[in-house]
């Protein structure tokens, strides 16, 4: 643990964040007299968030104040730059110092409960709950370690269980934001100077229940926290700020990157070879189902993710390609991945063992730009199609060699491989996630127009806290 050098200031900051907030929800539900809390802070304003606008993505930039070129967090997933080897992220692999670093060192105790990319949890003066990127709770995903027997007190839970069926992960996590709610209200009478908490629940209600009242339940729960909070703010003329990662949009159509590049020619796969279990009726959907019948969801939990991996799915996407063989990587030159409402194109190049030469990368890139970008205007799509070079910079780590974010309205992105071909189709959720995200606060700070990036920037300056190289700037005046 660092050496203490506790900055003068008696201030303290609370940030609590809704996942995927947005004011497409949040207004008409202003409007109704649906949220009160919300609807009383004095300044609002739409957040920036990251390209791609994913959760881990967006909150590495805002724990580190940088665009994703300097994090080196791209999705949940990223791709070696020398192999076809796919990483699982989590906190090893952020690059840039975090802001609980810059806290620790100036003596300012931090909360951090939730916040993806976290794990494993920093050994702070103060606490860590690791967010999404922890695989389970079984796993030491708190600092410090004596309060996870208070959270298993609580009930605490990390996420929604991924092999539940879709229909019923709204409902569960409706439950989790209970004992989110539990967790923060016993650690918020403890000692601290920051404190923020993220509520990733909202974004699971949206993927799977956008439009329905679950959506509503989700945020009249954590509108009447947020109430419960403000009250205390103000009763200690602490601060308040809320915020989202990014947004969220109803989806309907879905653009398969990996069809069309397949049609262009840059993509070869094998014929699909069925597996013994295949063969059998034995998938990963059908394994989920009956534990989930038997209750015997946790086992899941332990099971490493490369042996899940090898069990056949119905879904073949691009992880599944990669680990199965399902590419013919001898005459493939380009492969895309999904991130949210983004796609992430990678080349089979001469430093991941391909068949692009080195000297041919660049006007690849640029000819395989040029056709998406006129292919998906002429189907009159407005998407934002740029090079690594472009969007990121010259000196990155994992990033996809070209990215195409859908700024169209109410498309998604697919690189799903399957047999038909269909270059257009159904998205795999009802709503995804988009750059526009949510700033609320009585603070005096500048909205003009706010990024994720900015919040670091702006919580150093808040403490007083004179150091770092940002992409982001404060928020405070003067």
């Amino acid at each position: 643990m660092a050496t203490k050098n506790k900055v003068e200031n008696n201030r303290k900051l609370i940030i609590i964040g809704i996942d995927g907030g947005t004011f497409d929800i949040i207004n008409p539900l202003i409007a109704k007299n649906k949220l009160p809390n919300l609807s009383s802070f004095k300044n609002k304003a739409i957040l920036k968030s990251t390209i791609p606008p994913g959760t881990g993505v967006a909150w590495a930039s805002f724990s580190t104040g940088n665009f994703p070129g300097k994090t080196n967090i791209y999705d949940f997933t990223i791709v070696d730059d020398n192999s076809w080897k796919i990483k699982i992220v989590n906190r090893s692999l952020l690059n840039s110092k975090p802001l609980w670093k810059y806290l620790d060192e100036s003596g300012i105790k931090g909360f951090f409960i939730n916040i993806p990319i976290t794990y494993p949890p920093e050994k702070i003066n103060g606490v860590m709950i690791s967010g999404i990127d922890a695989p389970s709770t079984f796993s030491n995903y708190v600092h410090p370690t004596e309060l996870k027997e208070k959270l298993k007190e609580f009930g605490y839970e990390i996420e929604v269980s991924g092999i539940k069926e879709k229909k019923s992960l709204p409902d569960q996590a409706l439950s989790i934001i209970d004992k989110r709610i539990i967790t923060a209200n016993y650690l918020l009478k403890k000692e601290f100077d920051f404190f923020i908490m993220l509520f990733r629940e909202t974004d699971v209600a949206q993927h799977f229940a956008w439009g329905t009242n679950k959506v509503e339940k989700a945020y009249t729960k954590i509108d009447k926290f947020i109430g419960e909070v403000k009250n205390l703010a103000e009763k200690n003329k602490w601060d308040l700020i809320v915020m989202s990662d990014h947004g969220h949009e109803r989806v309907t159509k879905a653009f398969n990157v990996n069809s069309w590049l397949e049609k262009e020619g840059y993509l070869k796969t094998f014929v699909k070879k069925q597996s013994f279990l295949s063969l059998i009726g034995i998938n990963r959907e059908r394994i989920f189902k009956v534990l989930d019948n038997l209750k015997l969801n946790f086992l899941v939990k332990i099971v490493p993710r490369k042996l899940g991996k090898k069990i056949p799915t119905e879904n073949i996407d691009f992880e599944e390609a990669i680990l199965t063989g399902l590419i013919d990587l001898t005459k493939t030159r380009a492969v895309g991945k999904r991130a949210v409402k983004t796609a992430q194109i990678f080349l089979n190049s001469e430093s991941r063992g391909g068949i692009v030469k080195n000297i041919d990368e660049d006007r690849l890139k640029n000819e395989i730009k040029i056709k998406l970008h006129e292919f998906l205007k002429s189907n009159n799509i407005e998407a934002e199609v740029k090079t690594k070079e472009e969007l990121y910079g010259g000196k990155t780590m994992y990033a996809p060699d070209i990215t195409v974010y859908m700024k169209e309205k109410g498309y998604d992105i697919q690189t799903k491989f399957s047999s038909d071909g269909k270059i257009w189709g159904e998205p795999k959720e009802l709503a995804t996630h988009e750059v526009n995200g949510i700033i609320l606060t009585d603070m005096d700070l500048n909205l003009k127009s706010p990024r994720i990036v900015d919040l670091t920037p702006t919580i150093l300056d808040y403490f007083n806290i004179k150091k770092g190289d940002f992409d982001g700037k404060s928020l405070l005046w003067g």
